[in-house]
């Protein structure tokens, strides 16, 4: 008798702990499923949608836009010439963003792409004996660039911070140079750029402001055109201060049942 008491008394003991851990992850699920949309939006932000989404990692939003700024161009020398950077307004493109989750897990993630027209280039120095610029001749590369960027963002209120790091491409149109872009100049060539901004979001357009800084990873000239003997390696380099308004596309929602 006193066997069956212990065995009921631990069943009934095995059998109320489980109740409990199955009410409190019941809870704490809910919990989870009701504060994870201000991941990155407001209780509002679907208020007329006909299911509600508690998901943030299966929201997305398309945005397209424009955006100018003004830039620092320089290009790094591998050895001691004499030269410095120059700055041009003319930094404009069309872009277009994609904000969405990373592989249905991370809300903060985004893919961003557009079509740019920049100046590139530098300043050549010509210096006297007593390190004194007896003059400066403006070499202005006229470029087209392809970038392709990831984007990392948080978005709280009506802001959003982003940081965008990836490679991209360009290809010389033009020089202000007598003769035309010089056969020792090459014409195309890829590098690594990054950066980052902030977003005010005021639907159905963004304003943005953000910096970026790009680094050539192909050599812009021959580094055989100073010497045979001795090589010089350029890389051409940019920082851009720019101004964008983008407009959001949809309504920025995607159902489970959709997908």
């Amino acid at each position: 008798m006193k066997n069956r008491t212990i065995i009921l008394s631990v069943f009934i003991t095995v059998l109320f702990s489980c109740f409990a851990v199955g009410t409190y992850a019941q809870v704490n699920n809910t919990e989870t499923q009701q504060i994870d949309i201000y991941k990155e939006f407001s209780d509002n932000s679907f208020k007329d949608a006909v299911k509600k989404i508690t998901d943030s990692t299966i929201l997305y939003q398309h945005l397209i836009g424009i955006k100018g700024g003004y830039g620092i161009s320089n290009v790094s020398f591998s050895q001691d010439i004499d030269h410095k950077a120059f700055t041009t307004p003319i930094n404009f493109g069309v872009y277009y963003t994609y904000l969405h989750s990373l592989w249905g897990y991370m809300p903060y993630f985004g893919f961003q792409t557009g079509l740019e027209y920049s100046e590139m280039g530098f300043n050549k120095l010509t210096v006297g004996e007593k390190n004194e610029v007896l003059a400066e001749e403006k070499q202005i590369y006229r470029s087209v660039q392809l970038p392709m960027l990831s984007q990392f963002r948080v978005d709280f209120w009506k802001m959003r911070v982003f940081v965008n790091i990836g490679p991209y491409g360009y290809y010389l149109l033009s020089t202000n140079l007598e003769g035309g872009i010089p056969q020792t100049t090459n014409k195309i060539g890829v590098g690594i750029m990054g950066g980052g901004g902030i977003a005010l979001v005021m639907n159905p357009v963004e304003l943005q402001f953000d910096c970026s800084y790009k680094y050539g990873v192909t050599n812009f000239s021959d580094p055989k055109m100073y010497s045979e003997e001795v090589w010089v390696y350029t890389n051409a380099t940019q920082l851009t201060f720019n101004l964008g308004l983008h407009f959001r596309l949809g309504s920025g929602r995607k159902l489970k049942e959709n997908q």
